[in-house]
């Protein structure tokens, strides 16, 4: 049994470790993003700070008169005095100074290196096949390191002995690293295979919740098709801030794609967990109808929803 499961371990980590390999790579890569893409695009990724900041509608306007007719999809507001303003439109992403209105350029669609980088770690650049794949490896990972355990168990070593590189000296580094790292790297194996298998665990769930509308399908309302939105931009954001004090808001959605105002917020001091922030608006009423915290570690949850147009 216990060589049955050694072969067992080491096919499943030949394969499960070139993934990993691989989403190590480039995760490394895309954590560095933000500032790779200021570096590749410099001329239009800083600006002078000096003045009063335009509003978001003023941003606006300023993209009306040099792209009429293109509608604005979202606004990237600056998070910081030298990073210019944001606007994404259909022909790609505007850089605008937010302290003059000055177009500064635009970054037109199209697949970049950071691009490809982040289809390799989302999805292998193979469309459907590759999330295919990489759910799969994922629970192959999940068994190599349970298949692992259950071979350290009756040794239980946890020094390096033996020459430099030799064969017992990689054996026990091996086991060491793979003890100690057990319960991180097992996190990240399981909770990747959950959202791997993200339509079945969903569905094992929701048949083992009690009958009625879950949480799920209350905070999912639908806008009206002929809804006219009321509030402007910067009235969402500030609506929107009230709830999360100390956050910065990095995007706003506008209600053309999606019937609300949709706006992230990432805390400053909190650059991972911080980022998962996003709250929803009724563009006609400022009612905030949904919001998705990272406190709270849910999807979603439902604002007691009150007008806040008066207040």
């Amino acid at each position: 049994m216990r060589k049955w499961i050694l072969n067992i371990h080491l096919a499943l980590g030949i394969v499960a470790g070139a993934f990993v390999a691989l989403l190590g790579v480039t995760g490394g890569i895309l954590a560095f993003e933000p500032k790779l893409e200021r570096l590749s695009h410099h001329n239009i990724s800083y600006v002078e700070p000096g003045g009063r900041a335009l509003s978001l509608a003023e941003i606006g306007n300023a993209i009306s008169r040099k792209y009429p007719g293109e509608e604005i999809v979202a606004y990237l507001p600056s998070t910081n005095p030298r990073f210019p303003a944001r606007v994404i439109l259909s022909r790609g992403i505007i850089s605008v100074n937010q302290y003059t209105g000055q177009i500064l350029g635009v970054r037109t669609r199209g697949q970049s290196f950071l691009g490809t980088v982040r289809a390799l770690h989302v999805r292998l650049a193979m469309g459907s096949e590759g999330p295919f794949i990489l759910k799969w490896s994922s629970l192959a990972g999940v068994l190599s390191l349970f298949s692992g355990l259950y071979l350290w168990w009756p040794v239980k070593r946890m020094r390096v002995g033996g020459r430099w590189w030799s064969a017992r000296f990689c054996y026990d580094l091996h086991s060491s690293i793979g003890f100690f790292s057990l319960l991180p790297v097992l996190a990240l194996a399981a909770t990747g295979t959950m959202i791997g298998f993200e339509e079945q665990v969903t569905r094992f769930m929701d048949n083992m919740s009690p009958p009625g509308a879950s949480e799920h399908d209350r905070v999912r309302p639908v806008a009206k098709p002929d809804a006219v939105p009321l509030l402007g931009p910067d009235q969402a954001v500030a609506f929107a801030t009230a709830q999360l004090p100390g956050a910065i808001p990095y995007r706003v959605q506008m209600p053309g794609y999606g019937g609300f105002y949709v706006v992230a917020f990432a805390y400053p001091q909190k650059r991972i967990a911080g980022e998962q922030n996003f709250i929803s608006l009724d563009p006609t009423s400022g009612r905030i109808v949904s919001a998705h915290l990272s406190s709270q570690l849910s999807f979603s949850r439902t604002t007691a929803g009150r007008d806040r147009r008066d207040s």
